[in-house]
């Protein structure tokens, strides 16, 4: 991640709750579309942008034959498209999903599969992205994250439930030390604790607002609360 800072960035909380649930075992359309049909609006969106695949038994029948993960993306395109254009679309589009796609790939390993938050820090990313390109008038900007991450999460052996929030952590202590610093610091055994009490001001602050930022976005404060990723 380049020295950035992350916006707030409004998000869909039905989704986002999705993302965030234990969806080990999906036979049944209940767990998905509990917080959805309560509300109406976005029910009737997803009803027109997944038209194409309803053979008549409704959306819920057609999420079981697309299955939670392509459901999952598709779903995603709804929002990001209505976030570059203003307006929900007729129809899914997978394009508009595939960097997101590739972040949960890149770092599926380090994740509990029955969990999508890599796919959520990837959404997050894809809309902050959206945002701050349209706050600097449309000037290219990236949020992404470090090249040198992967090697950084394994070095550490750290795997977790919240694997958006350790990419985020380790992202701001690459930032603070810089990659071999840290890479020697890992490797010698220093947790996290002790690394971000070795952060200096600045780059601990810039860490507190972009982990506020994105906690705020996502709707989940207990990280803070509790202190365990």
């Amino acid at each position: 991640m380049h020295r950035i800072e992350l916006p707030y960035v409004p998000m869909p909380k039905e989704f986002v709750t999705l993302l965030k649930s234990n969806l080990s075992v999906v036979n049944s359309p209940e767990i998905i579309f509990e917080g959805i049909r309560q509300n109406r609006a976005l029910y009737n969106v997803l009803e027109n942008a997944f038209k194409e695949f309803d053979d008549g038994r409704g959306l819920e029948k057609l999420m079981l034959a697309l299955g939670w993960s392509n459901f999952r993306d598709r779903m995603a395109s709804v929002y990001v498209y209505k976030s570059i254009y203003g307006e929900y679309p007729a129809k899914t589009d997978m394009d508009l999903v595939d960097d997101i796609k590739a972040i949960e790939t890149r770092f599926t390993e380090h994740a509990v599969h029955s969990y999508s938050r890599l796919f959520l820090l990837g959404f997050y990313l894809k809309l902050a992205q959206l945002k701050v390109r349209n706050r600097e008038n449309n000037r290219f900007m990236e949020l992404k994250l470090p090249h040198e991450i992967g090697t950084l999460i394994a070095i550490s052996e750290a795997r977790s439930e919240r694997p958006d929030w350790l990419l985020l952590i380790v992202s701001h202590f690459q930032i603070a030390f810089g990659t071999k610093n840290l890479i020697n610091g890992l490797i010698a055994g220093k947790k996290f604790d002790e690394l971000y009490e070795l952060m200096n001001p600045e780059h601990r602050e810039l860490m507190h607002r972009n982990l506020l930022a994105y906690g705020a976005s996502i709707q989940e404060e207990d990280i803070f609360l509790y202190g365990k990723v």
